[in-house]
């Protein structure tokens, strides 16, 4: 199998198995979030190259997991205390740290550990929010944001090899162009529009202005996780998923475009 098959195979399996775990049923939701809260924790471990540092990590899945199940039980105590949940994360892994037996001269894994769990934690906790925004289930708001981000990879990528002759940020990755976000921003625009006219959630304006910022906010993603490859020193955070790397190579887009998203429904819709 060679490996433009192999790419499609898997990306159409993965691509499957989001609609299906989001759409069908809340605690399909609930399992996908799970699993992407403990796989990228995982990763985001190995790209720290904090292997040693597994009884912290296994504390922050475990955590994470329980609140995760918690917000999708109890959503609207959880929904409006958000914040100092995670505080109440943030201080347990604290407490944690304080009973090694290295705690007083190995401060630097602290910093790492908080940063993983937080930027696993908030995106996927407020995936299951937008998903109950209007107060039922309702995941058409959170597939849109993988409708816009397919679509803006796909055109970015297209519109890069076409004309893309401005590079954007070449240190982090020197195939993005500037022609390729733009291109990006069209696709995600197209997909927009054509939610709009089978969804009337929001105005046709509101979809564009959701479109555009996620296919902003995805490029921002995109473009973080690899700094974070890059100063770890390798390709892809993990071998997962076959030819397509890891589940944040495949979703650093994703992780940054959730808190946005949810932030300009909640206030400005």
């Amino acid at each position: 199998m060679n490996e433009c098959t192999t790419r499609t195979i898997f990306g159409l399996l993965y691509a499957a198995t989001i609609i299906a775990g989001i759409y069908f049923h809340p605690y399909g939701l609930l399992a996908l979030m799970v699993i992407i809260y403990f796989l990228g924790l995982t990763e985001t471990k190995l790209l720290f190259k904090a292997e040693d540092e597994k009884t912290l990590y296994s504390s922050a899945a475990f955590l994470g997991v329980i609140l995760l199940w918690a917000h999708m039980s109890f959503l609207q105590v959880f929904q409006d205390f958000l914040l100092p949940i995670v505080i109440f994360l943030i201080i347990v892994l604290l407490i944690h740290h304080l009973f090694l037996k290295d705690s007083e001269s190995n401060l630097e894994r602290l910093p790492k550990l908080i940063f993983a769990t937080l930027y696993l934690f908030i995106p996927t906790a407020l995936a299951i929010s937008l998903a109950f925004l209007e107060g039922r289930f309702n995941p058409m708001y959170l597939l849109s944001i993988f409708f816009f981000l397919w679509a803006s990879d796909t055109c970015a990528y297209l519109t890069g090899i076409a004309i893309g002759k401005h590079k954007l940020i070449p240190r982090l990755s020197p195939k993005k162009s500037i022609e390729g976000l733009f291109g990006g921003i069209i696709g995600a625009l197209i997909v927009a529009y054509i939610l709009s006219i089978f969804l009337d959630n929001l105005t046709l304006v509101q979809w564009l202005i959701l479109g555009g910022i996620t296919a902003i906010a995805g490029t921002i993603g995109d473009l973080f996780e690899s700094s974070l490859k890059r100063a770890a020193g390798v390709k892809d955070s993990s071998n997962l998923i076959p030819g397509h790397g890891g589940i944040l190579d495949r979703l650093d887009s994703f992780l940054i475009s959730v808190p946005i998203v949810y932030f300009y429904l909640q206030f400005f819709t």
